[in-house]
């Protein structure tokens, strides 16, 4: 997946962005050596993973560290996140900053994840007893992307191209034939792809959250607006301090600090 630039450059992602694909790529690096190469026990894996009956008896934390696990036998796992992180992410950096970029990555595959969780635990059809991976993320980031650029082209699998709303349809539509057709699902879960592109609508730059809490700042604003030009006004009908005129020739000022001297 590659944006189509009007320069041959890549472009360079921020210090949020770069920091989490080093970070995965170094878990799935240690992880990956020290269960193939250092004979370590897949044991050691699992204080990270996402596991269903832990996260329902209150564990959640495992809901944010679920995303940075990735799969020691099949580097595609990670090598997939990492694309859909620089090649999404990167724009949607610029315009957001670093930490609401961080706080998108994280409550994004949070909400995913807690999504998989809640319906896996209504239908047993699509339970993941155990999900990790970083489709939370890539899945929200490239929907977030797609409704901010929705007549920019991309070139999925670096091949086709593709615009930003025929991307969402052909997110949209993996998602389902999986679900439908009973494919092993992904390390993430069935539900979680449809988790984190409404975690991309919510979150992104068109959500109706954050229209809303615009709308909420700004009548708060206007009603401080309106409080300050109000104050000036009372004081003028008040008076103000009563300040009186002193005739001349006084030897010693009186002691009133009301006076002027």
């Amino acid at each position: 997946m590659r944006p189509e630039h009007s320069s041959m450059g890549f472009p360079k992602p921020g210090k949020a962005l770069l920091g989490m694909m080093i970070a995965i790529g170094c878990i799935w690096v240690m992880f990956t050596l020290g269960l193939n190469w250092g004979g370590a026990g897949e044991d050691v894996l699992r204080p990270f993973l996402g596991i269903s009956e832990k996260v329902l008896h209150g564990q959640v934390w495992r809901l944010l560290t679920a995303p940075l696990v990735h799969s020691p036998s099949n580097p595609w796992h990670f090598i997939w996140t990492l694309l859909g992180l620089y090649f999404f992410g990167t724009s949607l950096e610029e315009r957001w900053g670093a930490g609401r970029m961080v706080a998108f990555l994280f409550g994004s595959a949070a909400f995913a994840f807690a999504l998989q969780v809640a319906v896996g635990a209504i239908l047993p059809q699509v339970e993941q007893p155990v999900f990790y991976g970083g489709f939370g993320m890539v899945g929200a980031v490239s929907v977030a992307w797609a409704l901010a650029h929705r007549h920019a082209t991309v070139r999925l699998f670096f091949v086709i191209p593709v615009t930003g709303t025929m991307l969402l349809v052909f997110i949209f539509a993996i998602s389902v034939f999986y679900v439908i057709s009973k494919t092993a699902p992904p390390p993430e879960g069935q539900i979680t792809p449809f988790g984190a592109m409404l975690a991309g609508y919510l979150f992104g730059d068109f959500s109706p959250l954050r229209r809303f809490y615009l709308r909420m700042r700004f009548r708060q604003l206007q009603a401080q607006s309106a409080a300050l030009r109000r104050v000036p006004a009372a004081r003028g009908r008040s008076g103000g301090v009563p300040l009186r005129v002193i005739p001349g020739g006084q030897k010693d000022p009186p002691k009133d600090k009301r006076f002027l001297n």
